[in-house]
């Protein structure tokens, strides 16, 4: 791919005090841009460390030193709307990438849509999230990018009787559907639970390929990586969508509830306990299928649809 003219891409983004998904998208769109030859960069708000990534990719922090060039296009998360405004006394091209719409809110604030902002584009990592912005905001084409994971990273190991969960979003939930799960189903009680958070990448694709199943308590998400990731772990994943996890779902490479229905939920974690202990066949069949759906996010799609975006996107 060539280098666009000279043209920088500058992806803004921050490094949080606890892991994001969207975050490591980022990064990976950054480093695919780079490897084909453009002038891309992750432009950080301010300068951190990045704690939970092995990821390296060119990066620029938007302090007073940092000078916005008119043939920038400048790529900001949903939510900031901050940053829209600052950049409109700019002349540089402005592109949102959607990687939630329940955070839209806050990136347009009493703005009645984002081209009220001088935004260009808005493209997206999941079709949930383009449905919506096509149906909502009246923007006939929303290109998608789909998210992906490294599939050489997240892979099963040997199992353990083990229930994982990442209880980020939802803590108090994930209370009430663990001591709902050890009073109505005692023999699967004993079980260990565990919680994944404040862990590098790698840890967590350590914890998820020995778990045998995973506790999905996804909540308003734009399309929600960690079902995938324990996908392709090869656990059995019970619990909620959040949404956005609905392009992904089906019945079979998952057990999926229905919002607010954690009894059910707790329910549903004691029969996928009982078919992986006993139920080899329907555990394959389970397995496999989830497997296939997390195959299909993978990096080179990503690649794939990321170069055909910006070279549409770049020659505008």
């Amino acid at each position: 791919m060539a280098v666009m003219g000279g043209r920088r891409i500058l992806y803004f983004s921050k490094n949080f005090s606890y892991p994001l998904g969207g975050v490591r998208i980022i990064h990976h769109h950054v480093a695919i841009l780079a490897r084909h030859g453009c002038d891309a960069y992750v432009l950080l708000r301010q300068e951190e460390p990045q704690r939970f990534f092995d990821s390296t990719v060119p990066s620029l922090i938007a302090g007073r030193n940092f000078v916005v060039r008119p043939t920038d296009i400048f790529v900001v998360p949903e939510p900031w709307g901050d940053v829209l405004q600052s950049l409109s006394r700019t002349s540089a091209r402005r592109v949102v990438f959607c990687q939630n719409h329940f955070y839209m809110p806050h990136g347009l604030g009493s703005a009645p849509d984002y081209a009220s902002h001088g935004v260009s584009t808005i493209f997206c990592c999941g079709e949930v999230i383009a449905a919506y912005v096509r149906d909502t905001f009246g923007i006939p084409e929303v290109p998608v990018v789909h998210n992906a994971i490294d599939l050489t990273l997240f892979q099963p190991a040997p199992k353990r009787r083990q229930i994982a969960f990442m209880p980020r979003k939802m803590r108090k939930e994930a209370e009430f559907i663990k001591m709902t799960f050890q009073r109505r189903h005692p023999a699967f009680a004993s079980l260990p639970w565990i919680p994944i958070e404040m862990m590098p990448e790698a840890r967590v694709a350590e914890l998820l390929g020995e778990s045998s199943i995973f506790l999905s308590l996804s909540r308003m998400e734009g399309v929600g990586l960690p079902p995938l990731e324990a996908m392709a772990c090869g656990c059995l994943v019970i619990g909620f969508t959040g949404g956005g996890g609905g392009e992904y779902a089906s019945p079979i490479n998952g057990y999926w509830c229905q919002p607010d229905d954690f009894v059910g939920c707790a329910d549903a974690l004691a029969r996928a306990c009982a078919i992986f202990d006993s139920d080899p066949v329907e555990y394959e069949l389970r397995r496999a299928s989830a497997a296939a759906t997390a195959g299909q996010y993978s990096l080179a799609r990503l690649e794939h649809e990321l170069l055909r975006f910006w070279r549409s996107e770049v020659a505008k």
